[in-house]
């Protein structure tokens, strides 16, 4: 029995996910999702019902596996499989709109780009909802070729899933209806009935997430050089991208040539979704890169369309069909591997919160306090919390849920000797913080020292 091509790709997805995976620190949206998943139910429930609702599903998924354990290796799990099985469903796409190389091809390309291996390696659900919208890509072929009204109501549920897994993944609603226009326009009629569905049963989250807009209050407006910082993080050097450019073009004209179907899925899919994005941003900011994650595996079946059989020269036939792909592949993974290098450094996220944890451990003293600027900065931290429970907290009364005032914070400092203040730009927020503005305005305290680790601040304050 000949093994079939669609499982290489996710066994190099899943070698590549699991080099280094434990390497990186957690950073503070990591280390959101692993204070989230251990909280009791209760409390994750306020939390969601202050801010990140749009992650309920996804917190709710980690849940079990940190019952296990908060470390690197089981949280990022996760996000490693469904990377693996992203690899996997892109071969299948592929070999079964175009042919077998190429959907293998385009596999293993998905698997070797350095945005992919980013969010490999992170406890956040975007490649989880990557692997989604590729399943969601698959449903609509099956309904598409099927007709079955069966067919159309698993496409909708693929669709309702993604949209739970991220709101913002639902512009793939946009490259599948003119994928449906211009290949199966007969089935637009069933194909709009299964969106509105699957829109039904989002239409609750929805509500919610615009009540917590402020959660992304960083978004900016994007301009063209964001477009190619996207493109930079896909390939991680110039060298990729212009390789991976050239590939796509090729695997484009091919498309048309030799593969229409596969053309007319992958790239409405590939650039729909992210010009969407970059216009409704103009407006209303709501492009980032990791949010448009879930279109790379149409940048892939592109790529892979570049190595159809038909044309490769007639002399390439049997196992010598395949030299062209491998050096290409074997190109493309040699000029990304110094991007690779670099994401698995430890100080290679946002912030390095693992160093600030160790620092913090070996420089506290018995009865030092810490105060959380913004507040919210307690769950930032949270996932190295040994230096944290040690510790006095004067963020908080004991057993308040809301900030101490600036007179009770000014009362309860006065207790302590030296109060670490753990935060974002100090410049930034501490004039619009009245515990951070109290601190540093009490004569009583002098500021010894300040250290950056990424992008969170701790400052020292030691009484004169």
């Amino acid at each position: 029995m000949r093994l079939r091509g669609d499982v290489v790709p996710p066994v190099a997805a899943a070698v590549v996910g699991f080099w280094g995976v434990t390497v990186p620190s957690f950073w503070r949206d990591e280390s959101v999702s692993a204070m989230a998943a251990v909280m009791p139910l209760r409390d994750l429930w306020r939390l969601l019902g202050a801010i990140d609702a749009v992650h309920a599903l996804y917190y709710l998924l980690l849940r079990p596996f940190a019952a296990i354990g908060t470390n690197e290796l089981v949280l990022r799990l996760p996000s490693v499989v469904a990377t693996a099985a992203a690899a996997y469903g892109v071969a299948v796409v592929g070999r079964r709109l175009a042919s077998e190389r190429a959907g293998v091809v385009a596999g293993v390309v998905y698997a070797l780009m350095p945005i992919v291996s980013r969010y490999a390696q992170e406890t956040r659900s975007y490649a989880l909802v990557t692997a989604v919208a590729v399943l969601a890509t698959w449903t609509l072929l099956n309904a598409l070729e099927d007709r079955r009204w069966s067919r159309f109501a698993f496409y909708a549920a693929s669709l309702a899933l993604l949209g739970w897994l991220h709101l913002f993944a639902l512009l793939i609603v946009l490259a599948h209806g003119v994928t449906v226009l211009a290949w199966r326009r007969r089935e637009l009629l069933r194909w709009g009935a299964a969106v509105a569905g699957a829109m039904a049963v989002v239409a609750p989250l929805a509500l919610v997430a615009s009540r917590e807009r402020e959660q992304v209050f960083w978004l900016k407006r994007p301009g063209f050089a964001d477009l190619l910082d996207f493109a930079h993080q896909a390939g991680g050097t110039w060298w990729a991208v212009g390789l991976l450019g050239v590939l796509v073009v090729a695997g484009t004209v091919c498309a048309f040539r030799h593969a229409r179907p596969l053309a007319l899925v992958a790239l409405p899919w590939a650039f729909l979704p992210v010009l969407a994005s970059f216009a409704i941003s103009q407006v209303e900011p709501i492009y980032h890169p990791r949010y448009l994650l879930f279109c790379v595996p149409a940048v892939a079946l592109l790529v892979g369309a570049a190595f159809l059989p038909a044309v490769l020269p007639a002399v390439l036939r049997g196992w010598r069909s395949w030299l062209i792909p491998v050096v290409a592949v074997g190109l493309l993974a040699a000029l990304t591997l110094p991007a690779q290098v670099l994401l698995r450094r430890p100080d290679a996220r946002p912030d390095d919160l693992r160093t600030l944890s160790s620092t913090l451990s070996a420089e506290i003293r018995p009865g030092d306090a810490v105060l959380f600027v913004p507040f919210r900065y307690r769950l930032f931290v949270g996932v190295y919390g040994s230096p944290y429970r040690v510790l006095d907290d004067l963020t908080y009364a004991p057993g308040r849920t809301k900030p101490r005032s600036r007179s009770q914070f000014r009362v309860v400092a006065g207790e302590f000797q030296r109060v670490w203040m753990v935060s974002a730009v100090p410049k930034k927020y501490c004039p619009t913080d009245v515990r951070c503005q109290a601190l540093i305005k009490d004569s009583r305290f002098r500021r010894t020292t300040q250290r950056r680790f990424g992008r969170i601040f701790v400052t020292l304050y030691t009484r004169r």
